[in-house]
């Protein structure tokens, strides 16, 4: 399937964490770890909102943190860590979104229902 981004987690830069990131056609995938490895799967069309959190060290060296809310069981909140281009990625995160939902004929109001309900069940 076709790769439309990736990268790996960065600290100071360097991409020496074991975390790859990935978005295809329509899932993001998040690969963690050396020996044990996991898998998390986040379908673009649950993506409902992405915020860029970038400190003064990250902004020299034009990493930065994008987090996914998302209408998702195991992945309310999704965390890409020490991306590049932080604000370009969650551009293109909730674009992708955007299409997606248009063409599955998924409203907004049937997601944000879907989230909320998610908190209610935790609390």
């Amino acid at each position: 399937m076709e790769t439309i981004w990736k990268d790996r987690a960065r600290v100071m830069g360097l991409p020496i964490l074991f975390t790859r990131y990935w978005i295809n056609k329509d899932m993001l995938h998040r690969r963690k770890g050396f020996f044990w490895i996991n898998d998390d799967r986040l379908p673009l069309y649950r993506v409902l909102d992405v915020r860029v959190k970038r400190s003064p060290l990250d902004r020299i060296l034009g990493l930065g943190t994008v987090v996914l809310y998302a209408a998702d069981v195991t992945d309310v909140v999704f965390f890409l860590k020490g991306v590049r281009n932080p604000n370009e990625l969650a551009d293109l995160i909730l674009e992708r979104a955007n299409e997606l939902r248009t063409s599955y004929g998924i409203h907004g109001r049937e997601m944000y229902g879907a989230f909320i309900g998610e908190f209610s069940q935790q609390g």
